[in-house]
């Protein structure tokens, strides 16, 4: 950390762009990812005592936290404002039958279900990388493992899927 350079300071240099990213993710839009970030930041700022001691692995993934919790507030505020109707899509129908949402619903409950019964391990490492986005490095630093044990655990749990998806009939 620079001389002068206040914990806020800090955040944002080490930050931006990963919760840019997660803004970016849960948003599906730049402007209001922006939004959500100055927001965060606005929030980091005064709680800026919480980023002190931190490293910078640590320092990201809280300003990520910061921003996640930020753009879900938005998220939800614009799903409860009504489109314009300039805005509103010409053709409202969903081109997907109720079978087919029912056969996708049924997908992703049993691919839910297998990461539950999935080793905590494999689990862990596999939830940080697709959901949270993270690189095998940030998952290490979170995990306290090495980079080539993140891999490994990586590995092994798109293996344990297969192999588990092959029992149970669904391959």
């Amino acid at each position: 950390m620079a001389k002068d350079e206040r914990p806020a300071e800090r955040v944002w240099r080490q930050a931006k762009d990963a919760m840019l990213a997660e803004a970016r993710r849960i948003l599906g839009d730049t402007a209001d990812a922006e939004d959500a970030v100055m927001d965060a930041m606005e929030r980091i700022v005064k709680n800026e005592v919480k980023f002190l001691t931190l490293g910078c692995n640590e320092t990201r993934a809280l300003a990520v936290i910061y921003v996640r919790n930020t753009a879900i507030d938005l998220y939800n505020a614009n799903a409860k404002r009504p489109l314009p109707l300039e805005e509103l899509p010409e053709d409202l129908e969903d081109p997907r039958t109720p079978e087919d949402e029912a056969v996708e619903r049924d997908a992703v409950r049993r691919l839910l279900r297998l990461i539950e019964a999935m080793p905590p391990s494999y689990r862990d490492a596999l939830l940080l990388r697709v959901h949270y986005g993270m690189t095998n490095e940030e998952i290490a630093a979170v995990l306290g493992l090495e980079g080539g044990t993140v891999r490994t655990r990586l590995s092994r749990a798109r293996e344990w899927l297969k192999k588990h998806e092959r029992r149970s009939g669904h391959a």
